[in-house]
């Protein structure tokens, strides 16, 4: 059921009008070609908490591919594959994949640009349109078959932010019968019910209604489209633009950030915590 929350922070500033990215320039995770309006090329928090985990090393194919590790005290509760936003394997996302271990959570944050990490969109916008996506697909794989090695039975999780939101999807569908439960922030939707319909658990989508990438219209087709596929899901529609959990100078919404993150965690606990 698609539900509509009112934030208490509202936006100060206008939203500008939507214009084209360079071609090439994809946003959201999907495999068109479609270019990102300017707007939606959210700023890189240049300040995030100093990460307290470790890195480890994947086996990819007969491959390493680094990635970092955020270990809870005790026995995991759970395990959650944590996966980037366009920018690259940065300190906020393994700053999130920390918050999850402070939760009872075994999280690991992989890697889908082979250790390259943006500072600037532009940086950001080529490795997103240069990303392998097979390799990005084994490197999900992996990161799974990693957290079922070391999970001591926990079950398993999706989380993703942006590009990220549309690959926690996509590795939750890569591993339809391990991943017990999927979180999407305003990542781009699959909209193959015959695909939906193999997803073991439900689905958690966190979207903004100012998103002109992730639209108000597609996810209220992917709505219908996980009822249709006879999907379990909750999904949660802020007044607030894309990429507004992270706080990057002009899209950050702090209520709808924090009220994003009450939902995430007690829907993870629904979902992993025995």
């Amino acid at each position: 059921m698609l539900r509509q929350i009112l934030p208490a922070l509202i936006l100060c500033s206008a939203i500008p009008a939507l214009a084209q990215a360079p071609a090439g320039h994809v946003h959201g995770g999907d495999d068109s070609n479609s270019a990102v309006p300017t707007h939606q090329e959210h700023k890189l928090d240049k300040h995030p908490p100093k990460p307290t985990g470790k890195s480890v090393s994947l086996d990819v194919s007969g491959q390493p591919s680094a990635a970092y590790v955020a270990t809870p005290k005790g026995k995991a509760q759970g395990a959650v594959l944590v996966v980037h936003e366009w920018w690259g394997l940065n300190d906020w996302t393994k700053h999130q994949a920390d918050a999850l271990a402070k939760q009872g959570y075994l999280a690991l944050a992989i890697d889908l640009y082979k250790g390259k990490v943006a500072t600037d969109k532009d940086e950001a916008g080529k490795l997103m349109a240069a990303k392998d996506e097979k390799w990005g697909d084994a490197v999900e794989e992996a990161g799974l078959e990693w957290l079922k090695k070391n999970g001591g039975g926990a079950k398993l999780a999706t989380i993703g932010w942006c590009m990220g939101g549309g690959e926690s999807l996509k590795a939750s569908l890569g591993d339809t019968k391990d991943v017990s439960a999927t979180v999407i922030y305003y990542g781009m939707p699959v909209d193959d019910v015959a695909k939906l319909k193999q997803l073991k658990g439900p689905v958690l989508g966190i979207f903004a209604k100012q998103d002109g990438w992730i639209t108000p219209a597609k996810v209220e087709a992917f709505d219908k489209e996980l009822t249709e596929a006879g999907v379990k899901h909750d999904f949660h529609s802020f007044d607030a633009d894309h990429a507004f959990a992270n706080p990057s100078a002009g899209k950050y919404n702090g209520a709808a950030a924090k009220e994003a993150w009450e939902l995430t965690t007690k829907f993870l606990a629904a979902n992993l915590k025995k």
